[in-house]
């Protein structure tokens, strides 16, 4: 895999021989699923913290890796989505968590000693 492009076809043979045999592609699939979180987070510039989507997008990828067929669509979509509906969840419980502070510090300003 190059630095910054993932090929099809090679990512999907990838996921394939890890599904076979997890323990001698694991280097393989990580190293790809690395590029493609890395790829995602900066280019939709999501307002999560970065180590924190890395890891639960990998846990969720390395759940759903064992559904992906290839006869339903090409792996770099499947798991672009995949990864971009963990950030927007990421995202959106961060923002509410944010929210949810902001409304207990505007009720309670005068009974809070700072």
């Amino acid at each position: 895999m190059g630095n910054k492009y993932i090929d099809n076809d090679e990512f999907e043979r990838i996921i394939l021989l890890y599904k076979d045999d997890p323990k001698t592609h694991e280097e393989d699939l990580v190293s790809v699923f690395e590029l493609l979180i890395k790829n995602i987070v900066e280019s939709f510039k999501f307002e999560v913290d970065p180590n924190d989507a890395k890891q639960e997008c990998f846990a969720l990828v390395l759940k759903t890796v064992k559904n992906f067929k290839p006869k339903k669509g090409t792996a770099f979509n499947y798991f672009t989505t995949v990864i971009l509906n963990q950030l927007k969840l990421m995202y959106t419980r961060e923002k509410k968590y944010k929210q949810k502070i902001e409304n207990y510090i505007d009720i309670h300003k005068g009974n809070l000693d700072f």
